[in-house]
């Protein structure tokens, strides 16, 4: 029982990271029609400061990827929290739009370790076939960090300014960072090789088709999902009329429910097709192709009128696009042929 709850309580608390991950990056978002009236600033400038923001996002994730294999993961991932908390809060800070681009710059880079560090910890304290389900669980955060966001992030600008709703959301990283010390200090994480891995790695990853699958996927989900996310706010502020307050708040919350279902059912479903005698690919394959189908809604979206229409059309959508980012990272973490100590887990070959 206690090395139950020990697992599932770490998946709890990489929940958690994640939807500070969210609730940071999405603070921008939120606050945009705030920040663009006070700064003088268009829709061009605003997707500036977004793109700038997953630049060095990517290009930050090939260099967090080597520090975190090489050190002590339970340290660098506590430290990455708590470094885009304070970029987060320091955005408080800004007075213009080149102060708004250097803390996205540093927002961005500290929040690339999120993803490669979860992973991580998942493929340590769960066996592979609970791996689905832990994904999924602190996948989840997006959404739920998106669907708190709204209330909250504009509750705070209403009351004391959009400056210290930055410093608000920002503060709480430090209550995370000193729950995951506490939680796991009896977890042995080594700190990995102390020797920087050599080229003939990562011309093998180059030459793995998983590897190139799980690449495919992540170029076609990543976009629609980041744009949902993005700029639906502004887009039915400007485009559908919305008030940006309670009305806008629900509307979001209630889209953004439906993704996090699908990070959940995700696993869910393929845990319980496995149990049933499917063979894991051929699961994982079905789950895969029904949320594709699902997909298949958001070609219809800008042709609807009514507005409630499109909500449930995006709702259906991001839960669509929750199932298909639940698996890739499945997907993404059996792209090594290295194996945590402990873990007797053969690699799954997915769409073969």
């Amino acid at each position: 029982m206690q090395a139950f709850f020990r697992k599932w309580g770490v998946c709890l608390l990489l929940f958690l990271a994640t939807t500070l991950n969210y609730l940071d990056r999405q603070t921008l978002g939120i606050l945009a029609p705030s920040i663009q009236k006070e700064m003088g600033l268009g829709n061009e400038a605003l997707g500036w400061l977004f793109a700038v923001f997953y630049y060095s996002y990517t290009f930050a994730q090939f260099g967090i990827g080597l520090l975190l294999d090489r050190y002590n993961l339970r340290w660098t991932y506590g430290l990455a929290v708590l470094a885009w908390s304070a970029a987060c809060a320091s955005t408080g800070l800004a007075r213009g739009f080149f102060g708004l681009i250097g803390f996205r710059l540093l927002l961005g880079i500290t929040e690339s370790a999120n993803w490669p560090a979860a992973m991580r910890v998942v493929s340590r304290v769960l066996p592979p076939a609970d791996r689905p389900l832990g994904n999924g669980i602190f996948t989840s955060g997006t959404s739920v960090g998106a669907l708190i966001a709204p209330t909250s992030i504009l509750a705070i600008s209403a009351w004391f300014g959009w400056r210290w709703a930055f410093v608000a959301v920002g503060s709480l990283g430090l209550i995370w960072f000193l729950a995951w010390l506490w939680f796991t200090r009896e977890q042995q994480w080594s700190a990995g090789s102390r020797t920087w891995p050599a080229p003939r790695i990562y011309s093998a990853i180059l030459r793995d088709p998983q590897f190139w699958r799980v690449f495919a996927v992540t170029i076609l989900v990543n976009p629609c999902l980041y744009f949902n996310l993005n700029w639906l706010p502004t887009y039915f502020v400007q485009q559908r009329g919305v008030a940006a307050g309670r009305e806008l708040g629900g509307i979001l919350a209630l889209i953004y429910l439906g993704l996090d279902l699908g990070y959940l059912a995700c696993g869910a479903s393929a845990m319980m097709l496995a149990r049933r005698g499917w063979p894991a690919p051929k699961s994982r394959r079905a789950v895969f192709l029904a949320a594709t189908g699902l997909l298949l809604l958001s070609s219809i979206v800008p042709l609807l009128a009514d507005r409630d229409h499109t909500v449930a059309a995006l709702v259906v959508v991001n839960f669509a696009l929750g199932v298909w980012i639940s698996m890739y990272l499945t997907m993404a973490q059996e792209v090594s042929t290295t194996q945590p100590s402990g873990l007797a887990a053969s690699r799954v070959r997915w769409l073969r």
